[in-house]
C-alpha cells in the first residue's frame, strides 16, 4: 500500500459538500421536528388549547426528514438491501452487479426527479396552499427532485469509483 494520499477529483469534493449540506438541514429537520412535536403535545395535553397547524408541519418535516436520509443513505452505500447474491459473489462478478445496483438506482432516481419537477411545476400544484399552514404546497415538495438530484449525483460518484476496481487498479470503492 502507497502512502500517497488518494487522488480527489471535483466530483468527491461536490459529493462531499452536498453531503455536509444535507447533513446540516437533517439536522434543522430533525430538531425542528422534535421542538413541533414537544410544543404541540404540551400544548394538547396540558394546555387543552391545541395548535392546529402542528401536525402538518409535523408531517412535512418528517416527509423532509425521509427523503433526505435516503439521500445520504445513497452516499454512504447504507440503503436497505438483500445482498444474498451479491455477498455470494467476488472480483469482478461483485464490482459488475454493484455498479448495476449504481446504475439502477441513478436510473430511479433520474425519472422520479424529472416527473416531480413536471408534477410540482404543474398548475394544480403551483396554486395549491396547504391546509394549516397556508403554505405553497411546491414549496414543500421541492424536497423531492432535491433529493433525487444528490441520488443521482451520489450515484455516479459510485459508478466512478468502480472504475479502477473493474480493471483491476487500486483506489475503487466497494460496497
Amino acid at each position: 500500500m502507497s502512502d500517497k494520499p488518494a487522488r480527489r477529483n471535483i466530483l468527491s469534493f461536490i459529493t462531499d459538500a452536498l453531503d455536509k449540506c444535507l447533513v446540516g438541514i437533517s439536522i434543522l429537520v430533525g430538531a425542528v421536528l422534535t421542538i413541533n412535536i414537544i410544543v404541540a403535545v404540551f400544548f394538547r395535553y396540558v394546555l387543552n388549547s391545541p395548535i392546529y397547524w402542528a401536525d402538518e408541519l409535523s408531517l412535512y418535516l418528517f416527509c423532509w426528514a425521509t427523503f433526505l436520509g435516503a439521500a445520504l443513505a445513497v452516499k454512504r452505500s447504507d440503503m436497505a438491501a438483500v445482498t444474498f447474491f451479491l455477498n455470494r459473489l467476488s472480483g469482478r462478478a461483485n464490482i459488475l452487479l454493484s455498479m448495476l445496483i449504481q446504475l439502477c438506482m441513478l436510473f430511479f432516481s433520474i425519472i422520479i426527479g424529472y416527473y416531480s419537477i413536471i408534477w410540482i411545476s404543474s398548475p394544480s400544484v403551483m396554486n395549491l396552499l396547504s391546509p394549516a399552514l397556508s403554505m405553497n404546497m411546491w414549496k414543500l415538495y421541492t424536497i423531492v427532485p432535491i433529493s433525487m438530484f444528490c441520488m443521482a449525483v451520489f450515484s455516479i460518484e459510485h459508478l466512478i469509483g468502480f472504475i479502477p476496481s473493474l480493471f483491476g487498479k487500486r483506489g475503487g470503492t466497494a460496497q
